[in-house]
């Protein structure tokens, strides 16, 4: 029950995200990752150059991610996790609000279905407002200038996942407090406080069935992809990485399903892209080169919207 209520767990320390499940840097998620990327390199015989390597390494977009990993890390510590409701509050109000009009009913269901049920629908409902929100991102004209700041990249690295602007990093915080409190105080509803996760490493099982292990390779430039069947549901690296791509931004919008781009309308697969891949935003990339320019040219952006009003 605890664990099913636990909306923010305690922020940690910048590089405890290496022995965390729930974070992607876990060094066992880095060392699978790199397990598959050797693989796929022996397979096609390419071997990267040392000087490919530094270049890849130590390139301004890598060293800007490595600085503003630091940064972000202090700034969800001071301002976002304060303002960012809890799933314990959320799941209380929509517990509340169900009783005032219905009698809780405390299906009789066993406990192994209550805890397998709650762990899908968690994930799926997650998923997908995950996708609705990454797409409104883009859409948005109001916030496609935050989210930016994460396709700026022109080169992709693991850390690049956490180049998140602030306003967006609460946004998704706001996201998960509200569908999780929701899922949980339905749940508790139906069912009374007999709720638990079924977990791997602290994390939801599915997702680090479906995600973990590959998640790092989407934000590199090892192409791996699942196969045309296959990625019509689960988003592939290859997929995530052509989402990068300047010319397919408005496509495979999905976390770890595909299948919500699929029915949407927004899937593109590997096969239907064309040339090398292009990552970033072209010429207004420049704008984000450094720390500063990430936190402040959104909100550059925004206030000339608003004058234009």
């Amino acid at each position: 029950m605890e664990r099913a209520l636990n909306a923010m767990p305690a922020v940690p320390l910048p590089f405890d995200g290496l022995f965390s499940g729930t974070e992607r840097i876990f060094w066992l998620y880095l060392l699978t990752s790199a397990a598959i990327a050797l693989v796929l390199m022996l397979t096609a015989g390419s071997w990267p150059t040392r000087a490919r390597l530094r270049a890849y390494w130590l390139s301004p977009d890598s060293r800007l991610d490595a600085l503003y990993f630091l940064v972000a890390w202090g700034l969800r510590t001071a301002l976002i996790v304060p303002l960012v409701l809890s799933v314990q509050s959320v799941a209380v109000w929509v517990m509340h609000g169900l009783n005032a009009f219905y009698d809780p009913p405390f299906l009789a269901w066993r406990y192994r279905s209550i805890v397998l049920a709650y762990t899908v629908a968690l994930f799926l409902l997650s998923d997908l407002s995950r996708y609705w929100l990454h797409r409104l991102m883009h859409r948005s004209c109001w916030l496609w200038p935050f989210h930016r700041v994460h396709h700026a990249a022109e080169v992709l690295t693991p850390l690049l996942v956490y180049r998140i602007h602030p306003f967006e990093s609460l946004l998704f915080a706001l996201r998960h407090a509200v569908v999780a409190g929701a899922v949980t105080g339905v749940f508790i509803f139906l069912f009374g406080a007999r709720l638990d996760l079924y977990t791997i490493f602290g994390e939801n099982l599915f997702i680090v069935a479906l995600f973990a292990f590959t998640a790092n390779l989407r934000h590199s430039h090892v192409r791996l992809s699942y196969g045309r069947w296959l990625e019509h549901i689960l988003v592939s690296p290859a997929q995530h990485q052509i989402h990068h791509d300047r010319r397919y931004l408005q496509s495979n919008f999905g976390s770890c399903l595909a299948v919500w781009d699929w029915m949407f309308g927004t899937l593109r697969l590997p096969a239907q892209t064309q040339g090398a891949p292009d990552f970033g935003i072209g010429p207004r990339g420049v704008r984000y080169s450094s720390v500063a320019a990430l936190l402040m040219e959104p909100l550059r952006d925004i206030k000339q919207m608003l004058r234009r009003i």
